[in-house]
């Protein structure tokens, strides 16, 4: 997946020199993400720096070099992502290559910003404007890739990581514990519009974020239309399958995680019946604890019936020290879940066998799955008290349901201060502001959404960092705007009612062409994290060998009893926590500061060698 990144001033012209300098150490911290080339434009009125590295998938000659300007000079474009289709003619100049980073630039040369709510795809894009003098900064529909941005001393830095951010020498990094506190006690959940790191930003997804001399604005540019139609099994099947058509061009050898699954079962099967030549990859946990590999016999299973033997992508228990620090360095947070581990191992394995884009799942439960809204928070005021979202989310959600996670957060918030109200006092309200932003008074399709806005974008930045830590891009096939149109033009009752597992029913009626009878059938499963003694015994060491977030003294009783997940945060929150860096280059342990600082650093030297640099 290609990386971009930029600075925009806002008081004035820079000296070419230090936008130059600048850029070479953006370019040079998202290699990963862009090995085959890289390049940065300079506006000719000294205010806007672009950069890009670019993993070539599509016309892997240097014609789809970014940035990319357009013939007129009057626009250039800093682009991460795919663009499969648009909903609208894109008119422009007669086309210099086969790259979608072009057409893409030939719709907003065209256009105006708005019209990336017409293109299908995923993307995190920057152009400048010669004409307007605006650069637009734009976040594709769903989240699937990343764009962070922060204010420094007179300007506007953004990049598609956090760690780039960091790496260009303008940012000191710092924690707000209570942010970071609340991130811990929501866990998968993108939150809103902030990251781990205090003056962080995340553009949000569906939005634009207009830069006009020093005045910024945000923009919604999509979000789905609630409805209640008749949807039919036969349109949604019709969807899916050109969903999975459109994602199939690529000029590099392919892949598809395969996890036994409804969802990545189908998108793999899809693509078979499709004719592409598609590797599975199935994951493998050492040891023998019961649950743990559940998924292989279907994952195989899937495989098989194509034709194919699955690579296996076996997670030991010795993987567990390096895979946490290259996850941290590319979250920038801690685990969460423990699926990191897995999907970090997953790539690397389908990257070593020179495999670069790879099909996924993801984003078919939020849109389809979870029974009639019971797993999202409810703000129906009928509801029964004990049902209600508020109540649920700040009473019961650990408590009841992972009370060893809540020992854990509460035992952190008396350690470094901070109230266990103040924290759980943000949940509710930060939860209400994407539950509210839909236009219905449907209680179930505005938990849809929130399901949409907030847990899905924090997988898809998951997904973005484990991949793009190995060069690799994925696809979900899931999130494509006429499937999610559909998920929203029909009643949510009709999703789940009756047959087949148990789980998304009526979505399995769609995919039953690609499925195994066993898959269709099978009962909803999480995507499992590691169980065996052998883990647990290792990350207990691991914990006790680096210490706890911010010192605390958690108690032994607690970290004896700790599972998985909790010894995975704390281990990984530690990891982060010391590889942060200062501006005098050593590692920051956290603060309690809430401005992001901007230290005084002249920008010498470089990170590594620059294609291009040039001007409007």
């Amino acid at each position: 997946m290609c990386g971009i990144a930029g600075f925009v001033s806002l008081d004035g012209p820079r000296p070419a020199w230090w936008l130059d300098r600048l850029g070479r150490r953006l370019v040079g911290a998202m290699h990963h993400r862009g090995p085959d080339d890289s390049g940065l434009h300079l506006s000719d009125d000294g205010r806007v720096l672009l950069a890009a590295t670019r993993l070539a998938v599509r016309d892997r000659s240097p014609s789809g070099h970014q940035p990319m300007v357009s013939p007129d000079g009057e626009v250039a474009l800093a682009y991460n992502g795919e663009l499969y289709a648009s909903r609208t003619r894109i008119s422009g100049w007669p086309a210099r290559s086969r790259c979608d980073t072009e057409q893409f630039l030939q719709a907003v040369h065209a256009g105006p910003p708005t019209v990336v709510g017409e293109l299908d795809g995923m993307f995190a894009a920057a152009w400048y404007d010669r004409r307007t003098g605006r650069t637009v900064l734009a976040r594709d529909h769903f989240g699937v890739k990343p764009l962070v941005w922060c204010r420094v001393a007179g300007g506007i830095l953004f990049a598609s990581e956090v760690a780039t951010l960091l790496a260009g020498g303008l940012v000191e990094p710092r924690v707000d514990w209570t942010a970071f506190l609340h991130r811990a006690y929501v866990r998968m959940d993108a939150i809103d519009d902030g990251t781990w790191l205090a003056g962080i930003h995340s553009v949000e997804p569906g939005h634009l974020m207009v830069i006009d001399g020093d005045r910024i604005s945000h923009r919604r540019y999509w979000m789905p239309a609630p409805a209640e139609r008749e949807v039919t099994v036969d349109e949604v099947a019709e969807a899916f399958r050109r969903a999975v058509d459109i994602r199939r061009p690529a000029d590099v050898p392919m892949a598809a995680v395969v996890s036994g699954g409804v969802d990545s079962s189908a998108v793999f099967g899809a693509l078979r019946a499709l004719h592409s030549d598609v590797t599975p990859y199935v994951v493998r946990y050492e040891g023998t604890e019961a649950g743990q590999n559940e998924d292989l016999p279907y994952a195989l299973e899937v495989a098989r019936a194509a034709g194919v033997e699955p690579v296996h992508c076996d997670v030991a228990v010795a993987d567990v020290e390096g895979l946490t620090a290259v996850a941290v360095r590319h979250l920038q947070r801690p685990f969460l879940h423990g699926a990191e581990l897995a999907l970090l191992r997953t790539y690397q394995r389908i990257a070593a066998d020179g495999r670069v884009v790879v099909f996924s799942g993801h984003g078919s439960d939020e849109l389809w799955g979870y029974q009639e809204g019971t797993y999202f928070p409810i703000v129906d005021p009928t509801r029964p008290p004990d049902t209600h979202g508020e109540h649920y989310l700040r009473t019961r959600l650990y408590r009841d349901e992972r009370p060893l996670w809540h020992r854990m957060v509460d035992e952190l918030c008396r350690h470094v201060g901070v109230s266990e109200e103040d924290v759980t006092g943000r949940v509710w309200s930060r939860t209400l502001r994407p539950y509210r932003e839909l236009a219905t008074l449907d209680p179930h399709k505005r938990g849809r959404y929130h399901l949409m806005r907030r847990f899905l974008v924090y997988v898809n930045e998951m997904v973005d960092a484990c991949s793009s830590a190995y060069s690799l891009e994925d696809r979900p096939v899931f999130q494509d705007v006429t499937l999610a149109g559909l998920a929203f033009s029909m009643p949510e009752w009709r999703k789940n009612r009756g047959g087949l597992g148990g789980s998304k029913p009526f979505l399995k009626q769609a995919l039953a062409p690609y499925l195994p009878p066993s898959v269709l059938h099978r009962p909803k499963k999480g995507f499992p994290a590691p169980r065996d003694t052998a883990f647990l015994a290792r990350l207990r060491g691991l914990v006790e060998s680096v210490g706890l977030p911010a010192d605390a003294p958690l108690s032994g009783e607690l970290l004896a009893a700790a599972g998985t997940g909790e010894l995975l945060f704390l281990y990984s929150s530690q990891m982060w926590l010391r590889q942060l860096p200062r501006a005098d280059g050593g590692p920051t342990h956290g603060s309690g500061d809430h401005d992001v600082a901007t230290p005084d650093v002249g920008l010498g030297g470089g990170t590594g060698p620059v294609a291009t640099v040039a001007g409007s």
